[in-house]
């Protein structure tokens, strides 16, 4: 379960799948992209990316970084369990406590 929070305890969208690629195609709203090969999936992602670098840049929040490692302030688009868990650290969404943890769905 995948959760958009907007501060004050509110979320404006959840997501829940069975993989961290269908939480990625859960928020880009693209069934179509679970089924993408390697290079349309890393370029989703990095549109992706670009669009959560310019919203924090219109929201005058911390300048962010895109890239293919975890860092501070980096999204990280290497794989789609990488890019969600960098926007859990980075705060712009949040996972359910077991998946945020490092553990996975069984």
């Amino acid at each position: 379960m995948l959760f958009q929070p907007l501060g004050n305890g509110t979320f404006l969208k959840a997501c829940e799948a069975d993989s961290f690629r269908g939480l990625v195609a859960a928020m880009l709203d693209d069934p179509a992209y679970e089924s993408g090969d390697v290079e349309a999936r890393l370029v989703n992602r990095l549109r992706l990316a670009d669009e959560l670098v310019l919203l924090a840049r219109i929201e005058n929040e911390p300048s962010l970084l895109i890239g293919d490692r975890d860092a501070d302030l980096t999204i990280n688009v290497a794989s789609d369990e990488r890019l969600i868990r960098s926007l859990d650290r980075l705060g712009l969404v949040s996972l359910e406590p077991t998946l945020s943890a490092g553990g996975t769905r069984t």
